[in-house]
């Protein structure tokens, strides 16, 4: 369905060009979030890519991967964002908002938080996609523009650097 909206907006339509944005913009929010942690500054790099995509559209080559070059656009907006503001990225402030997770469930989180926090902020946005948005280490890949088995190192990687650091935790 978005491949025939982006086909009709690259005619013109500026309408289609909207309702296939609609289709994509919380991916790309939650994307932006990953990077930025701020709900504003979330929300200026989605409009900040919507403004590119509708400049930038007649570049896309492939209606059928619009979603994942509206995602790169948006990633490459939260890293000027980074830049620009020179922001520490804090990801447990989210835990504080639940009251209803039991102490242990939250210190386990709090736990990972921290660790996701650690990471580079490319690193934690592969696991966010992969592991909070649902998106396949494919979509990934084409998204963040690296070769999929540099994904799969990167995520798996991390993954294990992060167990092994909870497990010590635990003893």
């Amino acid at each position: 369905m978005i491949d025939l909206l982006i086909k009709k907006a690259k005619k013109g339509d500026k309408d289609s060009l909207s309702q296939a944005i609609m289709a994509v913009k919380d991916d790309a929010y939650r994307v932006a979030y990953c990077y930025l942690h701020n709900q504003e500054d979330s929300m200026d790099a989605v409009c900040d890519a919507v403004e590119k995509a509708m400049v930038n559209l007649k570049k896309l080559k492939e209606p059928k991967y619009f979603k994942t070059w509206f995602i790169r656009i948006v990633i490459n907006e939260a890293k000027m964002q980074l830049r620009q503001k020179q922001k520490v990225i804090s990801l447990a402030d989210s835990l504080y908002v639940n009251d209803s997770f039991q102490e242990k469930q939250r210190e386990d989180i709090i736990d990972l938080e921290k660790m996701l926090g650690e990471l580079e902020p490319l690193d934690r946005l592969l696991i966010y996609m992969k592991y909070y948005l649902g998106y396949t280490l494919d979509e990934i890949a084409l998204s963040v523009d690296l070769p999929l088995g540099t994904v799969k190192t990167k995520i798996y990687g991390n993954l294990k650097v992060m167990r092994d650091k909870l497990e010590l935790r635990e003893v």
